[in-house]
C-alpha cells in the first residue's frame, strides 16, 4: 500500500513538473538542457512519442549535445527502431568518448555492422582498440570486416598495429602472419609465423608456417614444421595431408602412402586424400588397392566436379595398366560412369566387361538400361555380332543384338535376333521342350502383363513367375512395347514371347512397370490383347517416391538432392489439373507424381475393368511371398509352385532419410491414399 502510495505520488510530482517545463517553453525560448529535461520526464511515463520530440528538439537547438542524443538513442530503441538509435548512439559515443568503455564502442560496432553500416561499425572498432590495445576481438572483428570489403592492406595495417601494441601475444603475429599469406606475401608469412611459434608453438602455426615455406619452394623446413605440427597435435589431418603431397610431388611413394594412411585413419571418407591414396597405390603398382581407393573417393564426390573427373581417370588409367584386370573391375567402373550420367564411357566399360567375360549378364543387363545414341548403336550391332556368332548359346547377347537393330529402325532383323534369343533361353532352362514343334512366330498375345508400379516388388515378382514350369518368359523384363515402342507393331512385340506358349499348357508375359504412368498404355492393350491379364503393386508411395528417385541417381538419369527434388515437385504439382497428372507420365523429377496411385490406375481399370486385375500391396508381398504368388497363380489359373526362398530382386539401397522430409511426403499423399482405398476398396495401412 505504501509503495503504490508512494508510485501515485511520484507520477503526479511527474505530471506537475512537466507542465511547469511546458510552461516556461511557451512563455520564452528555452536552453537545450531543458528539452532534454522534459524528454526524460515522458521517458519515465513512457510517452515515447512526446520523449522523442523533445530529445530531436533538444539536438536542433545543441547539435553536440551528447546527453540528448544517448537518450534518443535508448527511447528510439525501446520504439523499436533500432537503426535510428544505433546512429543517434554513434553521435554520442563520438561527442563524448571519454564516457565510453572499449567494450560499449565494440558492442555498437557489432550492431552497425549488423545494419550494414560499414563506415560506422569500423570506426567504433578503432575506438574500442583505441581505449583497448589489447582487445583482440575488436582487432580480429575490424579485419574480418575489411577482409569483406576487400581492403586487404588496411587489414595487414589492423594487425601490425596489433603486434606493435602485444609485441609478445601470438595471436596477432599469426593474424599478420595470415593477412601476408592472404596476399601471397610469402616471406612476410613466413616471419611473421615464426614469431608467432617462438612465442607460442602450436599446431596450428607450425602447420601454416609449412605451407608459406611450401610456397617459397623450402621444402625440407615445410617438412619440418608439418612434422612438428604432427608432434604436438597427433591427429592434425591437414599436416599429415600436406607431407602425403610433398611426398607425392617428390615420388618418393612409400612415404606419401604412411601420410595418407594416416588421414585415412582419422577420417576414412576423406575423398582427397582416396584419390591421391589411389595414386600412390598405382603407382606402387598395387593395382586393386589403388581402384578400391578410387571406388569409395567416388562414393564421397559431388556430381561433376573436378576431382570425380580425377578419380574417375585414376580408375581407368589403373585398368589400363593393370597386368590382370578382370570383367568385374570393369563392370565396377560401368556402373560409377553410368549413375553419373558418362553413358559414352560406361558403355565402354560395360563391353570392355562382356570381352573379358562373355557370360558377365549383368554387364548385358546394364547396357539395356543404359541410353544409348542411335551412332553407337552401330558399334554395338558389330560388338554384339561377334558375341552371338562366338557364343550363339548367350541368349541375352541376341537380345541386346535385338535392342541395337530396333533403335536402328532394323526391325525384321531385330525380330529374327529376339525370337532366336527366346528359343535359346527356353530350352536352356528346359531342354526337354526342345523335342516339341515349335511355331516359327507367335500369334497370341501375352497371358499377362505387370504394369506397375516401379520400385515396388515387380523384379521379384517376374524371377518368381520365371521359377514356375508352366511359365515362360519374355526374354528379357521390360519390353516397353505399349509405351516406347508401339510403332515397331505386333510383330515385333511377339518376337520376345517364346512361340512354344501359343500351346494352352504354357504361359507368357512380361513386366514394364512404367506402363502404369500411361492411360494410353491401357488403351493400346484393350486395342491388341484385351484378354491379358494385369499385375499391379502398389508401394507406400513415401518410399517408393524415395526409392525412385535414388534409382535413378544411381542410375545417371538425376543429380538433384532427394529434398530439392521433392521441393520442386511438390510446387510444380500446385500448378496442374487433374488431367495433366493422369496423362503426364514423365518429367524430371516425377518422384511424387508415379506415386499419386489413385490418378493412374483408375484410367487403367475403366477401360479394362476390375476383374482383369490382381493388385498387391508391396509391404504384405515382401513380408509373405509364398502367400502372395499363391494368389498370382491363383488369378492366373496355374497350380501353386512354392519355392524354398524368396530372394528380393533388384532392391535399392540408400541412406536414412531425413524425418521431416517423410512427414513432408507423408502429409502430401496421405489424401490421396484415401481417395485410393475407397476406389479400390482395399486397406493399404500407409498412414
Amino acid at each position: 500500500m505504501k509503495e503504490q502510495l508512494q508510485s501515485e505520488l511520484d507520477s503526479v510530482q511527474i505530471e506537475q513538473a512537466i507542465a511547469q517545463y511546458v510552461r516556461q517553453i511557451t512563455v520564452s525560448p528555452q536552453p537545450a538542457e531543458i528539452y532534454t529535461d522534459l524528454g526524460n520526464l515522458y521517458t519515465q511515463q513512457g510517452q515515447w512519442h512526446e520523449a522523442v520530440k523533445n530529445y530531436r528538439q533538444a539536438i536542433a537547438l545543441k547539435p553536440d549535445f551528447a546527453e540528448a542524443h544517448r537518450h534518443l538513442a535508448v527511447v528510439l530503441d525501446q520504439s523499436g527502431k533500432a537503426s535510428l538509435a544505433a546512429n543517434h548512439l554513434f553521435e554520442a559515443f563520438q561527442l563524448q568518448p571519454e564516457a565510453v568503455s572499449a567494450q560499449q564502442q565494440y558492442k555498437l560496432g557489432q550492431t552497425l555492422q549488423r545494419q550494414d553500416k560499414p563506415a560506422r561499425a569500423i570506426a567504433c572498432y578503432r575506438a574500442a582498440i583505441e581505449l583497448k590495445p589489447n582487445f583482440w576481438s575488436a582487432y580480429n572483428t575490424l579485419a574480418n570486416l575489411l577482409t569483406e570489403q576487400g581492403k586487404d592492406r588496411r587489414v595487414i595495417e589492423v594487425y601490425r598495429l596489433g603486434v606493435r601494441n602485444n609485441p609478445q601475444n601470438s595471436h596477432y603475429y599469426f593474424a599478420l602472419a595470415a593477412a601476408f599469406a592472404a596476399r601471397q606475401k610469402w616471406v612476410r608469412a613466413s616471419n611473421n609465423f615464426q614469431q608467432a611459434a617462438e612465442l607460442s608453438p602450436s599446431a596450428k602455426v607450425y602447420y601454416h608456417w609449412g605451407l608459406a615455406l611450401s610456397q617459397l619452394n623450402k621444402y625440407d623446413q615445410a617438412q619440418s614444421c608439418w612434422q612438428q605440427a604432427i608432434a604436438l597435435q597427433p591427429d592434425h589431418i591437414a599436416a599429415h595431408y600436406q607431407l602425403g603431397l610433398l611426398w607425392q610431388n617428390q615420388q618418393q611413394w612409400q612415404q606419401a602412402l604412411v601420410a595418407y594412411k594416416q588421414v585415412i585413419a582419422i577420417n576414412p571418407d576423406d575423398a582427397d586424400t582416396l584419390v591421391n591414396l589411389g595414386l600412390v597405390y598405382r603407382h606402387l603398382q598395387q593395382d586393386d588397392l589403388s581402384i578400391n581407393c578410387y571406388c569409395k573417393a567416388m562414393g564421397q564426390i559431388s556430381k561433376s566436379s573436378s576431382l570425380e573427373t580425377e578419380a574417375i581417370a585414376g580408375y581407368q588409367q589403373t585398368l589400363a595398366e593393370h597386368p590382370q584386370a578382370t570383367a568385374k573391375l570393369y563392370y565396377q567402373l560401368g556402373k560409377l560412369l553410368r549413375a553419373r550420367g558418362r553413358f559414352p564411357e560406361a558403355i565402354a566399360a560395360y563391353c570392355q566387361t562382356i570381352q573379358l567375360d562373355p557370360n558377365f549378364k549383368n554387364a548385358y543387363i546394364d547396357l539395356q538400361y543404359t541410353p544409348i545414341t542411335k551412332e553407337q548403336s552401330t558399334e554395338l550391332i558389330e560388338f554384339y555380332r561377334q558375341i552371338v556368332t562366338k557364343y550363339p548359346e548367350i541368349t541375352i547377347a541376341w537380345g541386346n543384338l535385338g535392342d541395337a537393330l530396333t533403335q536402328q529402325d532394323r526391325v525384321p532383323e531385330a525380330i529374327d535376333c529376339y525370337r532366336t534369343g527366346s528359343y535359346h533361353k527356353v530350352i536352356q532352362t528346359y531342354p526337354h521342350l526342345a523335342k516339341l514343334s515349335w511355331h516359327k512366330q507367335k500369334q497370341s498375345g501375352p497371358d499377362f502383363i505387370i504394369a506397375g508400379a516401379s520400385k515396388s516388388g515387380t523384379s521379384s515378382i517376374y524371377y518368381y513367375l520365371s521359377r514356375h514350369p508352366q511359365v515362360l518368359l519374355a526374354h528379357k523384363k521390360e519390353i516397353d512395347f505399349y509405351q516406347q515402342n508401339y510403332q515397331r507393331g505386333i510383330d515385333w512385340y511377339l518376337a520376345h514371347f517364346p512361340t512354344i506358349t501359343d500351346r494352352a499348357d504354357f504361359l507368357t508375359g512380361e513386366a514394364t512397370p512404367n506402363y502404369l504412368r500411361f492411360p494410353q498404355v491401357a488403351q493400346r492393350i484393350k486395342a491388341t490383347f484385351p484378354q491379358a491379364k494385369i499385375i499391379i503393386l502398389l508401394r507406400n508411395p513415401v518410399d517408393r517416391a524415395i526409392s525412385w528417385h535414388y534409382h535413378k541417381l544411381n542410375t545417371g538419369l538425376t543429380k538433384d538432392n532427394l529434398a530439392t527434388a521433392i521441393a520442386t515437385e511438390i510446387d510444380r504439382l500446385a500448378t496442374v489439373s487433374e488431367a495433366e497428372i493422369t496423362n503426364t507420365g514423365f518429367y524430371d523429377p516425377d518422384n511424387i507424381i508415379s506415386s499419386l496411385y489413385i490418378y493412374k490406375i483408375k484410367p487403367w481399370i475403366e477401360l479394362l475393368g476390375r476383374k482383369q486385375f490382381l493388385i498387391l500391396k508391396s509391404e504384405a508381398f515382401y513380408l509373405n511371398p509364398l502367400e502372395a504368388m499363391e494368389q498370382v497363380f491363383k488369378f492366373l489359373g496355374l497350380p501353386n509352385c512354392p519355392l524354398e526362398n524368396y530372394p528380393k530382386v533388384n532392391a535399392g539401397s540408400y541412406n536414412q532419410v531425413d524425418l521431416s522430409l517423410r512427414k513432408t511426403l507423408s502429409e502430401y499423399f496421405a489424401p490421396y491414399n484415401r481417395q485410393l482405398e475407397e476406389y479400390l476398396n482395399m486397406d493399404f495401412g500407409w498412414a
